[in-house]
């Protein structure tokens, strides 16, 4: 993390905690070279950073499904063809690198490429 002025820790100081929480994780994307969910555009290919934030299981279809908060908005993550991934759980930062879809206005990825990161 950056260093503060006093003026930014007097802002961050009456901030929500999810607020902060979503100023924190657009911090670390920007650290780590990643985009903003909320500045990426439809069909294109872009590496984000973020949270887990749900995880859920359709093994009917073979599908994983993932919430990915970066704190400028949500991204669905699905895998096809899985129904766990091990190392994938709620509270995890992760690394999505794929070509972003729309799914009835919400922003998707299929099968993208990941990687658990430090949080």
């Amino acid at each position: 993390m950056p260093k503060r002025s006093f003026s930014e820790k007097l802002r961050r100081f009456f901030l929500s905690s999810a607020e902060l929480e979503q100023s924190d994780l657009r911090e670390l994307a920007a650290e780590t070279g990643a985009s903003q969910l909320a500045d990426c555009a439809p069909r294109s290919r872009v590496t984000l950073r973020g949270t887990v934030t749900s995880l859920t299981s359709d093994p009917r279809h073979g599908w994983l499904e993932a919430e990915v908060s970066d704190g400028s908005g949500t991204l669905r993550v699905i895998w096809m063809g899985r129904d766990r991934l091990e190392c994938l759980l709620p509270g995890r930062s992760v690394l999505v690198t794929g070509r972003l879809a729309e799914d009835e206005g919400r922003p998707v990825m299929y099968n993208p490429d990941f990687e658990v990161v430090p949080g």
